[in-house]
């Protein structure tokens, strides 16, 4: 088969605008391609930094996926803690108003989360999932460890939580993955608003992308109540779909508003003129691997790959990539046609990018075994 050339993962060094305010400063960031998780640009990428509103992230991470497996139904009611509606409830800046006596559903407090990025909601979201607050934050870390996020801590419920912590690229993988796995991140992550409390209120989404830039944002911003003019933001995130190219821009880090905006579009901007797609391998795509097939009608088969895999590549690149097949030599009849024989990995710079079932493009059966509807004597 044809190995076209890879990207080269390097970082590019981005210069933003200048520090406005003792508590301001430029934001470190990761532009990471969706499909893969590639960092392709990147400043301080991975330079730990607090996490801000990323454990809102983990929590709906978490409850997608258990939901995914049938092991939690969105639509369960759930109720709110007393000292949590205390605690969080109050705050300023908190978007949501729930009552205690009240239940929710699930569903309504991830699209909470997701579009109005409430602490309140996530931290029930958390509580009734995990049955404490202890528990979900322990959870929380222990899923960010499963994810190969060793960066990334959660040491509360909160966005403003001493001690919470990730990079970057962390967070964009992160993303990442919510993105490419969870239809319903790619539903409701671009809904303008949508009725919450069975319809009594409405909840706006405030932080649409730009149109002409974005499919999808997650800004935590916050009002600095010294300057009246001024809003900032800890953490913006922006994804941006065109040309087959789904690219994630992060910046980590406190900074004007307008500031970070112009930072995310000027890496996805700068990320796009730097690189293109190029074709690793195509679904259907007979792989030069014979398999021989013991016993079967046919003494070998020529697996195929099961899917299309497409990766950015800096343009005029000579890195290349690694394709590894991962096939046994032998197998034992019947094959059925599409059967799962093994997987392609691809590689680059000691990391796996992408694994792609292999699959057989044809049924095989056994010699001397009859077939399951032949008649037999009586």
């Amino acid at each position: 088969m044809r190995l076209p050339w890879l990207v080269r993962m390097g970082l590019m060094v981005l210069s933003y605008g200048a520090v406005v305010s003792p508590r301001v400063g430029a934001a470190n960031c990761a532009v990471v391609d969706v499909r893969t998780g590639a960092l392709l640009l990147g400043e301080r990428a991975e330079e730990v930094q607090p996490a801000g509103a990323t454990y809102q992230l983990l929590v709906l991470l978490s409850a997608l996926e258990q939901a995914k497996l049938g092991m939690l139904p969105l639509d369960v009611p759930v109720s709110v803690d007393v000292q949590t509606l205390h605690e969080l409830g109050a705050r300023p800046g908190e978007p949501l108003r729930l009552a205690a006596e009240k239940t929710y559903l699930l569903s309504d407090l991830l699209k909470a989360i997701l579009l109005s990025r409430s602490d309140l909601a996530a931290a029930v979201a958390a509580e009734a999932m995990w049955g404490s607050r202890a528990n979900a934050i322990e959870a929380l870390n222990e899923r960010a460890r499963r994810m190969g996020l060793t960066s990334t801590r959660v040491a509360d419920l909160g966005r403003e939580v001493p001690g919470s912590v990730t990079t970057p690229y962390e967070l964009a993988r992160l993303v990442a993955v919510l993105w490419r796995d969870h239809e319903e991140v790619r539903r409701w992550g671009t809904l303008r608003g949508f009725p919450f409390d069975q319809g009594r209120i409405v909840l706006a989404n405030k932080h649409l992308p730009p149109s002409e830039a974005g499919v999808w944002a997650f800004y935590d911003r916050f009002h600095d109540p010294r300057r009246t003019a001024r809003h900032y933001q800890r953490l913006g995130i922006l994804l941006s779909e065109r040309d087959g190219m789904t690219l994630l821009a992060v910046r980590l880090g406190v900074e004007d508003v307008n500031t970070a905006m112009e930072g995310l579009l000027g890496s996805l901007l700068q990320a796009r003129a730097e690189f293109e797609l190029v074709t690793v391998v195509r679904a259907g795509e007979s792989l030069a691997v014979p398999i021989s097939v013991e016993g079967g009608t046919e003494p070998f088969i020529v697996p195929l790959a099961a899917a299309e895999v497409r990766i950015p590549r800096r343009k005029a690149s000579e890195a290349q990539v690694e394709v590894l097949f991962q096939v046994p030599t032998v197998i034992t009849a019947p094959v059925a046609k599409g059967e799962r024989l093994g997987e392609l990995v691809i590689r680059f710079d000691d990391q796996a990018l992408a694994v792609v079932p292999v699959v057989s493009p044809k049924a095989v059966g056994s010699r001397g075994v009859r077939a399951a509807n032949a008649q037999h004597p009586r």
